[in-house]
């Protein structure tokens, strides 16, 4: 079989299970179903839920697929193209196919970023990624910390206080979420993809959206980080989703009081883990949370692409 040949459409309705089977195939096969109920019952979003699954077609017979899965926030999550048995020696056509279609899709309906996570640097599908306009903006490091009985009560101080974040004080946030940006070394750069209320719907749509785990750190009254911690049902873990402080709260030992504030969090949820993400060019926030007792477990290698025209 020669991929030039190869057709690139989307999938029929009566070939919908078996391309979204081998799409997903990296993943465990009890966390499928979730996901698939998760994007049925989400939020309208101008990517329909398969509207960008494709697949490569040998006569009628499927041999490769990706799905461009819709998330919130005018964003979308690429999985790579997945092949029918082995991966042909030059598989690099179709996957190319395959992705530029998908992004086709995304851009028709103005989806504003789509991003795609590799496990390995050296994946051979990640050449068809720069034809498609994505880009490398970051190698990620999961880190993980055990949630113990005495993590319930965060180690007080003078320094900082904490409130959670009211829906009515959603401007306040945004100003905060905005100044935290800046210079930040997570990710940098990734913020001019998407306007901030899109980025907060991604947020929102991390695990269990709970207003009492948003938390604003102030100063003196004045407003200087903020922690969201969401949990994720069914894995006895929450998650950091964001930490970050003002430009002119670094360096003061802040990071380590929002920190121990997230590892509280974590403990009032009733979780056993609390996981989180951090930009591995990121070395102040990495001893941060060694410091803490966090544990590098896994790497993701992180590509974006904006929509057409955006960049």
């Amino acid at each position: 079989m020669s991929t030039s040949s190869l057709r690139i459409r989307v999938a029929a309705e009566p070939e919908r299970r078996q391309a979204l089977e081998l799409v997903l195939r990296p993943l465990a096969p009890e966390s499928r179903g979730p996901l698939l109920d998760a994007v049925a019952g989400a939020e309208p979003h101008a990517l329909g839920p398969l509207d960008a699954l494709l697949v490569a077609v040998d006569g009628e017979r499927i041999v490769a697929a990706t799905w461009a899965q819709p998330s919130p926030g005018k964003a979308a999550s690429l999985w790579p193209p997945e092949w029918v048995g082995k991966r042909p020696q030059d598989a690099q056509l179709a996957e190319a196919a395959l992705i530029a279609k998908a992004a086709q899709a995304c851009d028709a309906v103005g989806v504003a970023m789509t991003q795609t996570l590799f496990e390995r640097s050296d994946d051979a599908r990640i050449a068809a990624l720069a034809e498609a306009g994505y880009d490398k903006i970051a190698t990620l490091q999961y880190m993980g910390r055990s949630i113990r009985g005495a993590d319930r009560k965060a180690a007080g101080d003078d320094a900082l206080s904490f409130e959670p974040y009211s829906p009515r004080e959603h401007g306040r946030l945004k100003r905060l979420l905005t100044a935290t940006y800046i210079d930040s070394l997570d990710c940098p750069g990734l913020e001019v993809y998407r306007d901030l209320d899109d980025v907060l719907a991604g947020y929102r749509a991390t695990g269990i959206y709970d207003p009492r785990h948003w938390l604003v750190a102030s100063r003196d009254g004045e407003d200087v980080g903020v922690v969201l911690v969401a949990e994720h049902p069914g894995t006895d873990q929450a998650e950091l989703i964001y930490m970050g402080l003002t430009p002119a709260a670094r360096g003061r030992g802040y990071g380590k009081r929002l920190v121990q504030q997230a590892i509280s969090a974590a403990a009032s949820i009733g979780v056993d883990q609390l996981m989180v993400a951090v930009d591995e060019g990121n070395a102040p926030a990495k001893r941060l949370y060694q410091r803490a007792g966090f544990a590098a477990w896994a790497k993701r290698y992180v590509y974006v692409r904006p929509r057409s025209g955006a960049k």
